[in-house]
């Protein structure tokens, strides 16, 4: 539908105000729920393989750092952590694919109608990925920085570029492909995205030195800006859908 055209039948339907609102919704008979529960409410709807998946990836991150010798091999610039920074895509992919479930399986109407909006339950899963992976992140920095050659600076950056450009890639996929089809693209993204940070290092061993550092600052703030604007493209996504939805009503 032509925008201008959405705009102009959002004001001509638009509801008047209401009056009196918060004394009426006070004396309805429902039960109460805080944000606070209701943000714990929505971790059982979070499938069990995003658990697995970040504790897996502490657990082989730990394994690295301190009990596997095998891995820690060292080049002329230090330690390669390809081992690593080549499986969080894939826990990037599954973190996004999980949010965009509801789109994916068609239920976003569904979960619209109900007493908290898609746009706050999807919030909400957000907000609880991003903590789990948050958390999965410092410890991976913790560990690799103990027996890394490369500067802290560097180390976060190596480790963390591929993840924040999964998520980056994913978002921008999923505004524009609907359906199963966006997640088969966001895992074919992982699937590149993590080779090609294994063939860099291995090859190209050059950009993993000071005279590319600023590069790599310049690549994480693109990717964090760009992850910002999906995410607000989205958010605007998930406000339409509530809004068509009350047309039905």
């Amino acid at each position: 539908m032509n925008r201008n055209l959405k705009k102009e039948l959002k004001s001509s339907f638009q509801a008047p105000p209401p009056t009196d609102r918060e004394r009426f919704l006070k004396q309805l008979r429902y039960p109460k729920i805080t944000y606070r529960e209701f943000l714990l409410a929505q971790l059982p709807y979070i499938r069990k393989r995003i658990w697995i998946a970040s504790a897996f990836i502490v657990f082989l991150g730990w394994m690295i750092a301190f009990r596997l010798s095998a891995f820690q091999y060292l080049s002329g610039n230090g330690l390669k952590i390809w081992s690593i920074s080549s499986v969080l895509p894939f826990l990037a992919v599954m973190t996004i694919t999980e949010v965009y479930r509801s789109c994916a399986y068609k239920m976003a109407e569904l979960e619209a109608s109900c007493r908290f909006c898609l746009h706050q339950i999807i919030t909400a899963r957000i907000s609880i990925l991003g903590a789990v992976n948050f958390i999965v992140l410092i410890l991976l920095l913790i560990f690799i920085n103990q027996i890394s050659a490369y500067s802290l600076l560097q180390t976060i950056l190596y480790t963390i570029m591929p993840y924040l450009c999964v998520c980056a890639v994913c978002l921008w996929l999923l505004n524009r492909i609907h359906g199963s089809d966006g997640i088969y693209a966001c895992a074919a993204a992982a699937g590149f995205v993590s080779v090609a940070s294994i063939l860099c290092e291995s090859l190209v061993t050059v950009l993993y030195t000071d005279l590319y550092l600023n590069s790599w600052l310049t690549l994480f703030a693109i990717c964090l800006v760009m992850i910002g604007f999906q995410l607000h493209k989205f958010a605007k996504k998930l406000e339409e859908k509530q809004w068509d939805l009350s047309l039905t009503w």
